[in-house]
C-alpha cells in the first residue's frame, strides 16, 4: 500500500471516529464532517474500488445510518457546495481570461468526483437539476482539457 493510500485510509478512519463520537453524544454532523469523510473515501474508491474497502464501508454505513437524516443533510449540503464551486468556476465569462487557473478548476472537479463516488456508495446523489448543471459545466470545460498550466 502506498503512503498516499495509507494516509487516505487514516483520514477516513479519523472521520468515521469523529462521526461515531457525534452519534454517541447525540450530536449533529455538519458539512465539514461530511467533507472529512467523503473526500478521502471517494479518492480511495476511485483508486482502489469498493471491493477492497469492505472494512471501511461497513463502519461508514453503520455510523451514517445511525446518524440518519442529520448525516444526509450534512452530506447533501457538502455535495451541493462542491457542485456550485464547479459550476461557477466554469462560467464562460472566466474561461477566456488570460490568468484563469485551469489547474485549480480541474483539481476541484476531481475532488467533486471523489465526493460523488463516496456519496454514491452511501446511496446519496445530487438532485437531478444540479446534476444537469454539473454536466453543462463539464461541457464548457471540455475544450480546455489538456492545457499546459499557465496557458489559456
Amino acid at each position: 500500500m502506498t503512503e498516499d493510500r495509507r494516509n487516505l485510509r487514516e483520514a477516513v478512519l479519523e472521520a468515521i471516529e469523529a462521526l461515531e463520537t457525534l452519534e454517541k453524544g447525540r450530536g449533529r454532523p455538519n458539512r465539514y464532517h461530511a467533507r472529512a469523510l467523503l473526500l478521502p473515501l471517494g479518492e480511495l474508491l476511485l483508486s482502489e474500488g469498493a471491493s477492497t474497502l469492505d472494512d471501511l464501508m461497513e463502519r461508514t454505513r453503520a455510523v451514517t445510518d445511525a446518524l440518519g437524516e442529520s448525516w444526509r443533510e450534512a452530506a447533501l449540503g457538502e455535495l451541493a457546495l462542491a457542485a456550485a464551486e464547479h459550476i461557477h468556476a466554469a462560467d464562460p465569462r472566466y474561461l477566456g481570461l488570460e490568468n484563469y487557473d485551469f489547474a485549480y478548476t480541474f483539481r476541484a472537479r476531481e475532488r467533486l468526483e471523489a465526493r460523488l463516488a463516496a456519496a454514491g456508495e452511501l446511496d446519496l446523489s445530487l438532485p437531478p437539476g444540479l446534476q444537469n448543471e454539473v454536466r453543462a459545466a463539464d461541457e464548457r470545460l471540455e475544450p480546455h482539457l489538456g492545457r499546459p498550466p499557465g496557458t489559456n
